[in-house]
């Protein structure tokens, strides 16, 4: 069970993303949520592979920075038709830009063994945990007599919110453990780094399912009216 949590339950946490946002789609017809569902689709199948090559970091660490660069674009994306405001947009796409000229000059610039980029991820953590902000206080400042229990973005939202505030520490601090267990080779080091991302993997696992839940909640609240 711990090397299923710590293998391959990130790729299934992305199936289950992508099914609740199918769900949302077949609901709704929101190309958005298509859109949306696209990427776990492509993150899921990137993350197997992945999965497939854990132990051989020259083999995989590539999985890892392509999905983070789909993370900053496809979940950017999704915010910025989501907000109305307009400097929530510039924002949404001043931080969409940042990461990705900073991708582009790591990848031309970076020397050396390629090891999981703790900056990048911090980044895209910190921007979608903005977004998840900047959508809270927009639902503040247009309260509705509807429950915001049957908003799926809510849900969405709740759910990154837990999963990339929760996980910032661990993509800050990777790269550092990474860097020393290359250095010592011991085996409680790479016992660390192992249990770390295990962690991060049930927090991935936890956010899609609240929102498949959310889904499905919402789903049965429109039928039982």
């Amino acid at each position: 069970m711990y090397r299923f949590v710590v293998n391959f339950l990130e790729p299934v946490a992305c199936l289950v993303y992508l099914l609740a946002l199918l769900l949302n789609f077949i609901r709704n017809k929101g190309p958005f949520s298509l859109a949306l569902s696209g990427y776990y689709l492509v993150a899921s199948v990137l993350l197997t592979m992945g999965c497939l090559g854990v132990g051989h970091t020259d083999n995989n660490i590539w999985v890892y920075d392509s999905v983070a660069l789909l993370t900053a674009v496809s979940i950017g994306a999704y915010f910025y038709n989501l907000l109305q405001a307009r400097s929530k947009k510039i924002t949404v796409l001043l931080l969409i830009a940042a990461y990705v000229a900073y991708a582009i000059v790591r990848n031309f610039t970076l020397q050396g063994p390629r090891l999981f980029d703790s900056l990048g991820y911090a980044m895209v953590s910190a921007s979608v945990t903005v977004y998840v902000f900047m959508y809270f206080h927009h639902v503040l400042n247009n309260v509705t007599d509807t429950s915001i229990f049957r908003e799926f973005n809510f849900w969405l939202s709740s759910g990154y919110l837990l999963y990339f505030l929760g996980s910032s520490i661990i993509f800050i601090s990777y790269y550092y453990f990474t860097k020393k267990y290359l250095v010592t080779q011991s085996h409680s080091d790479a016992e660390l780094l192992t249990a770390l991302w295990g962690l991060h993997n049930v927090l991935l696992f936890v956010g899609a399912l609240s929102l498949l839940t959310g889904s499905l909640w919402v789903t049965y609240r429109r039928k039982s009216r």
